[in-house]
């Protein structure tokens, strides 16, 4: 599930509770607090043991998104370096479908030769404008393709770990209105008679 699913599932939470914490300050400042940082809030209502590990997640999130994010980086500044170093290119663009083609075709001209077949004239890069590539050898051409996709695994691997802190966060915001209501009011019973019985209603205070 990606991290916008779970950014709506979180204000769901958050509209579900604010009738009753606008009665109270205490229990709205929790869950703010939980919001802020998951594991706050449940230490402000005195539940230690929840808070820690609630705590002890988004430490080990914030970690992984940072080791993840770091190593997408290292290996974007590695094939970009290889490619100016093994293929000649001496104008690097901002572009990802540039480097996706940089892996693909061992030169701009076998590239270009492909984009004339299918007529997309368009699609060409003029040879001599420093955008052009012409890899050394296929080890160069193979060792670019690796690091590559080493980055991409890496950036993806980052957002979900995104989408990690995204659920910690609703985990502890949800968590927080459990905890508050049940201690604020008992459940409640309401039995209503039917023809041939009855039926028994059951509310939580959740």
């Amino acid at each position: 599930m990606n991290s916008d699913r779970w950014a709506l599932i979180l204000l769901c939470a958050v509209a579900v509770g604010r009738p009753a914490y606008s009665q109270d300050a205490g229990e709205r400042g929790a869950l703010v607090r939980s919001l802020i940082l998951p594991g706050w809030g449940q230490q402000v209502l005195g539940r230690g043991a929840a808070a820690r590990r609630l705590i002890l997640a988004e430490a080990s999130l914030w970690l992984s998104y940072a080791l993840t994010s770091g190593a997408a980086n290292w290996y974007q500044q590695d094939y970009r370096a290889l490619a100016a170093l093994r293929a000649g290119v001496s104008q690097l663009p901002e572009s990802d479908i540039y480097y996706f083609r940089l892996g693909e075709y061992i030169s701009a001209t076998a590239y270009n030769q492909a984009q004339l077949r299918q007529r997309k004239l368009d699609a060409l890069y003029p040879l001599g404008s420093g955008i052009d590539w012409q890899w050394d050898d296929s080890t160069s051409f193979k060792r670019y393709y690796d690091l590559r996709q080493s980055s991409l695994l890496a950036a993806k691997r980052a957002s979900f770990t995104l989408g990690g802190l995204v659920l910690n966060r609703a985990i502890a915001a949800v968590h927080v209105l459990i905890i508050s209501r049940l201690s604020g009011r008992p459940p409640e019973a309401a039995w209503r008679p039917l023809p041939g019985g009855g039926l028994l209603t059951v509310r939580l205070p959740l």
